[in-house]
This record gives structure tokens, C-alpha cells and sequence, in this order.
């Protein structure tokens, strides 16, 4: 079986010496004997091999005594003689081999020496050009053509021609179906890059998916948005059969939303923010692109509006699942929801007395929330600073902080009419005075103004002031600063109008230097002052009774502030006049009490000035010339 020619069974593994020391080291202890035994032999063969002088090739001892190579040498000469066997015949093989293709490239290299000499001498070898010489060999045809082959010859040629012809038409209508796909295939790329290019030459970024980059897509979103918004403003731009542009808007693309603010009164809705009409079916790629944006900007509003609102339930703001709502009166509230544009009807809502202020809190929310982008831009710029994640964005504080300025303002309004009038009632010149700087108006009004100057005038409405004249001498005036966290109040005293004139309030009664944190604290201040501004208002008329023509200075008792300089008493303490102000339910309540002399004998009598219809018609000036000028003096 082995001499077949085409023998495809493995060949006899051969006997395989040691190849290494350590593999003969290890074949040699497993020896009987081991190594010790292997030692002794070979000294005994080397002493055998000098006793019969090179008589014996080998000679082994032990239990070989008939003298056959042990199975490592057998093994060992085999081994050699096939490696020597081998070796000789790939030599013989190699040689063959180089002289069979040197005589075939000689053999090519003298058959095209006659039409190509100078590429044959590049290859014909030396020897064969020294003893043969070029051209000197030639092919030739052996058969020549009969007659009848050549009369065939121009049919022949037509029929290839014909066979030509047919092939071609059969190429042609294989290739016209390829010709129509290929060519909707380039009017359908030519339609998905003419709107990918409309996109980004209005402003978007496009480009190509990390993940897959054959696949387009437009960042819309808002880089400083928060970190749940942020990866929702990338959408894949994928290409639809008939080339037009598939917009993946992902997890948060259920439809278009938008944020709505209602004005309620008494449950009724008076007031509701306009809403845009949903997209059309053949609405553009830009339009869709500017629909997602804005959705998500209104998603991301509401959620911030949602964080913020749960830290200002002590602020008339209460959360539900679907509204966050202000109550600005008991009656008035101000609701914000998230709707979606496909299931309201926003094409034909009427319009409202109050929507134009809904129209103003919905933008000036959108405002803030830009402004609050801004403000997380500059803090992740800043170095050395601490990535956190964002704050709660202030986006309801402004708004309840306005609508808390403008109460507190009508509120401080009445009370300073009502003071007014029950100072006037009493015949004093009493008057209050209401200064409201302007709104600030942002740089570059007109044109397009930034984020950044909008947002300081709405989140810091301007302060107020009231100037407050109880008598000509005292004046007061009080400023009303709103805060994020409530309003402040600062109250200090002004100078008075005559020349060389001081307010008697700033030593009597001086204001506390700090602001005050409650309204009822500096209403407090005001009843206070009142009293002892009067009490004032009486030593300047005292003065003018005895600087008057024919007065006996000396006929008017000795008047002195009480202690609690709310009042003068005489320094017997026996006749005084007092000053009380205080406010009720009905409104404030101006009361003088004085102990004089009438008709001879001591009298105790009270005078009121109030809003409730039971008001004195004596003014305070004839009552205190009274008072002061019936008592005896000492």
C-alpha cells in the first residue's frame, strides 16, 4: 500500500531520540539501572573497544552479551541516518527543481528573443546566450488555413458580432432595473440631505452617531440643562424609504407639550397663556426639529418648576399630579400645567380679560429658566469648582416675591391712608407720599435682550418707599424691600423742613437702624410714633400760646413730656394731656385724654378721631390750647 502513487494514509511515525539534555536525562533514569547502569556500560564498551584494539565496532555488557546496540542507540543512529537521508534527497529535489524552471525560463526568454529581444536578455541566462544566440528560435504556424475556412472567414465574423450584439442587449435590459433603483436610491439621498442641510443651516448641530456613524443626528436640546434633560435633546436623523427624514425623539417624544399658565377667580378661569396649534403631518424637518425643542424645554420647566414648588408650601404654593398652583388671594390663584398640544383644542380658545397677565407669567418663566441656564454655565466654567449636581432653579420665588411685594404695597397703602385720614379728621397736616422708582430697563431694550439683563429685573422688583408726615416737624420714611425669603423693612427719620428745625422722633422715639423682618413690626413703630410726635406737636403749640400778644407767660403751669412721652403733664402731676393711636377692626382710632380745669373745678374728658363715623369735630390744636390753657399754674 505503500507504493500506491497516491497514498493518503498517515505515514509510520519513526523512532524519535532524545532532543534535549534534559529529555536524555530523563529517558536515561527511567532505565533499569538508571544512570548508574548507563555510566557503567559505556566504560565497559570503551574498555572492551582498547583490549581488542578496534576490533569491535561495540560491544555491550550486562545482560546484552550478544552483542546488539542497546534501543537508545538503535534509536539514535536511525534518527541520524533519516535526518542524512532527508537532507540529501530535498538537496536533489532543490536542484532539480532550479534546473528545470532555469531551463524553462531560457526556453521562453530564446522563443520571444526574435520579436522581443531586448525583454529576453533581461531574462535568458549568460550561458545560453554565449552558446546559442538570440533569435535563433521562433514558433511558426504548423497548420495553415484551407480554403473553405477561409471563405467562412466574414461569416464567422458576423455571427461573433451578432453573438456580441445579444449579449450586450441582455446586459442592457439587466441593468435598466438596476439603472430605476439606482436612481430612486439617489433621489431619495438627494431629498434626506437637502433636509438634513435645511436643518443645520438654521442653526442646529448635526452630525454623525457615536454609536452608529452611518447614522445622522441633531442636538436640539440645552447643554447646561439638567442632567435628566440633557441626553433627551439628540434625536437620529434616519432615512425613510421614499428619502424623507425619521425623527427618533426617544423615551421623551410622546407628542408636543407645553407649559400653560391659568389665572383663576373663584374657581373660574379669567386668564390662560395662548398655545401654539400642533404640527401638521407634512410639517417640515426644521419645524419638527424646533417642536422637539421646545418640548423639551417645556418638559424640563415643568420638572424644575415641580422641585421648586415642593419647597414653598409655606408660600401659598400646593403641588398636585398634574398643576402647581399659587393662591395670591383667597379667591385669585395662579395654576401652571404641563398639557399636550395634540389633545387641546388651542386653535379656537376665546380670549380672556386677564390673558395677557397669564401670557406675561408663562414668559417670564421661560425667562428665568433660560437665566438659570446661564447661571449653570458660568458655575460649570468656573475652575476649582466642585461638580455638583444643579440647584433648584428660583423659577416660582421671583413670582410669589412679586405678587408678595404688590400685597404688601396695597397693604401699606390703606393703613397709610387710613392714618392719613383719621390725622386729618383731627385737624392735622398729616399726608403720605408713595415713590416707586421705575422698572429698570435692560441694555439694548428694543433689540433682542439677553437672558442675563432680564433676569435681575425680574427677580429683584424695584423697592418703595413712603414718605410719612404726621406734623410738619415729624416725618418719617419707610422702605419696603422685597427679598427671596419675604419682605424687609427700613424705616428712618426725616429732617424737618424749617430751617434749624429737628425731628423730635429721633430723639423720642428713633427707629431701629436694622431692617425689620415683619409687617406688623413696623406698623408697630408707626402707632408708637404717632403719640409722641403729638406730644411734640403740643410743647411747639404751648410755645406759641405764650410767645402770643398779651399771653402772661407766667399765668401757664409748667409742662413737662410723662415718662412714657406720650403725653405733658404739669409739675404738680396733677392736669395733663395724653395721646394714645392704636388700630382696630374698624381702622386706627386717634384718642387724647386730658384732666384740666372747666368752670372751676377739676374735669376728666376723652376726644376720638376714628373712621367709624363717631368722630370728634373739635381739632386737636383747640383741644390741646384748651387743656394747656385752663390749668392754674403753681
Amino acid at each position: 500500500m505503500d507504493g500506491r502513487p497516491f497514498n493518503l494514509q498517515p505515514p509510520a511515525a519513526k523512532p524519535r531520540g532524545p532532543q534535549n539534555i534534559a529529555e536524555f536525562w530523563a529517558r536515561a533514569r527511567s532505565q533499569p539501572g538508571g544512570i548508574q547502569a548507563m555510566v557503567a556500560a559505556r566504560r565497559s564498551k570503551a574498555a572492551a573497544a582498547e583490549k581488542n584494539d578496534g576490533q569491535y565496532d561495540v560491544e555491550m555488557t550486562g545482560s546484552n552479551e550478544a552483542g546488539e546496540p542497546t534501543e537508545t542507540e538503535a534509536e539514535e543512529s536511525a534518527e541520524t541516518q533519516d535526518i542524512n537521508a532527508v537532507r540529501a534527497e530535498l538537496l536533489q529535489q532543490t536542484q532539480a527543481a532550479l534546473a528545470t524552471s532555469n531551463w524553462a525560463l531560457d526556453f521562453l526568454s530564446l522563443l520571444v528573443s526574435r520579436e522581443m529581444p531586448t525583454q529576453a536578455t533581461s531574462t535568458l541566462s549568460p550561458e545560453t546566450r554565449a552558446t546559442v544566440g538570440l533569435g535563433t528560435l521562433g514558433a511558426t504556424m504548423l497548420v495553415a488555413p484551407t480554403a473553405l475556412a477561409q471563405s467562412r472567414e466574414t461569416e464567422n465574423r458576423m455571427t461573433a458580432i451578432g453573438q456580441r450584439y445579444l449579449s450586450l442587449e441582455k446586459c442592457i435590459s439587466m441593468a435598466q432595473p438596476a439603472q430605476s433603483r439606482l436612481e430612486n436610491q439617489i433621489q431619495a439621498e438627494e431629498k434626506y440631505w437637502f433636509e438634513v442641510s435645511t436643518v443645520k443651516e438654521a442653526g442646529f448641530k448635526v452630525a454623525r452617531m457615536s454609536q452608529e456613524p452611518q447614522t445622522m443626528c441633531v442636538s436640539f436640546g440645552f447643554l447646561n440643562a439638567a442632567p435628566e434633560f440633557k441626553n433627551s435633546g439628540i434625536a437620529p436623523l434616519r432615512r425613510a424609504d421614499d428619502g424623507s427624514v425619521k425623527l427618533e425623539l426617544g423615551t421623551r417624544g410622546g407628542g408636543s407639550q407645553r407649559t400653560r399658565v391659568s389665572i383663576l377667580d373663584n374657581g373660574k378661569v379669567v386668564g390662560q397663556s395662548s398655545l401654539t396649534n400642533p404640527l401638521p403631518e407634512n410639517a417640515t424637518l426644521v419645524d419638527r426639529v424646533k417642536d422637539a425643542r421646545n418640548t423639551i424645554f417645556a418638559q424640563e420647566l415643568w420638572h424644575e418648576i415641580n422641585r421648586e414648588a415642593r419647597t414653598l408650601g409655606g408660600r401659598n404654593v400646593r403641588m398636585s399630579r398634574s398643576s402647581v398652583t399659587y393662591a395670591v388671594s383667597p379667591t385669585r390663584t395662579i395654576s401652571i400645567q404641563l398639557v399636550s398640544l395634540e389633545e387641546e383644542n388651542a386653535g379656537t380658545s376665546s380670549s380672556r380679560p386677564d390673558d395677557h397677565f397669564a401670557e406675561s407669567l408663562s414668559l417670564a418663566l421661560s425667562l428665568q429658566l433660560s437665566h438659570a441656564h446661564k447661571l449653570n454655565e458660568r458655575r460649570r466654567a468656573e475652575r476649582n469648582v466642585i461638580q455638583t449636581s444643579p440647584p433648584v432653579y428660583p423659577l416660582l420665588t421671583p413670582i410669589v416675591s412679586w405678587f408678595e411685594h404688590e400685597k404688601n404695597i396695597g397693604e401699606f397703602v390703606r393703613h397709610f391712608l387710613a392714618y392719613s385720614k383719621v390725622l386729618r379728621s383731627a385737624g392735622l397736616p398729616a399726608s403720605v407720599l408713595l415713590r416707586e422708582p421705575p422698572v429698570r430697563t435692560p441694555p439694548g431694550a428694543g433689540a433682542a435682550a439677553d437672558a442675563d439683563d432680564i433676569g435681575p429685573v425680574l427677580y429683584s422688583p424695584p423697592a418703595v418707599e413712603f414718605d410719612v408726615d404726621i406734623t410738619p416737624q415729624s416725618r418719617l420714611r419707610m422702605m419696603l424691600k422685597p427679598q427671596a425669603d419675604g419682605p424687609r423693612f427700613a424705616i428712618w427719620c426725616l429732617p424737618s423742613p424749617q430751617p434749624g428745625g429737628s425731628n423730635p422722633l429721633q430723639s423720642s422715639f428713633p427707629p431701629n437702624p436694622e431692617e425689620y423682618l415683619d409687617a406688623n413690626d413696623a406698623v408697630w413703630y408707626l402707632n408708637g410714633a404717632v403719640p409722641r410726635a403729638l406730644t411734640a406737636y403740643s410743647m411747639s403749640i404751648l410755645e406759641g400760646l405764650k410767645s402770643s400778644p398779651g399771653a402772661n407767660e407766667e399765668s401757664f403751669a409748667k409742662w413737662s413730656t410723662r415718662s412714657d412721652e406720650k403725653g405733658l403733664v404739669d409739675d404738680t402731676g396733677t392736669f395733663g394731656l395724653g395721646f394714645d393711636f392704636t388700630f382696630k377692626e374698624a381702622g386706627p382710632q386717634l384718642m387724647v385724654t386730658g384732666t384740666f380745669v372747666e368752670a372751676g373745678e377739676k374735669v376728666n374728658k376723652q376726644w376720638s378721631w376714628s373712621l367709624d363715623g363717631q368722630t370728634d369735630t373739635t381739632p386737636l390744636d383747640d383741644v390741646v390750647r384748651q387743656v394747656l390753657s385752663s390749668c392754674p399754674s403753681s
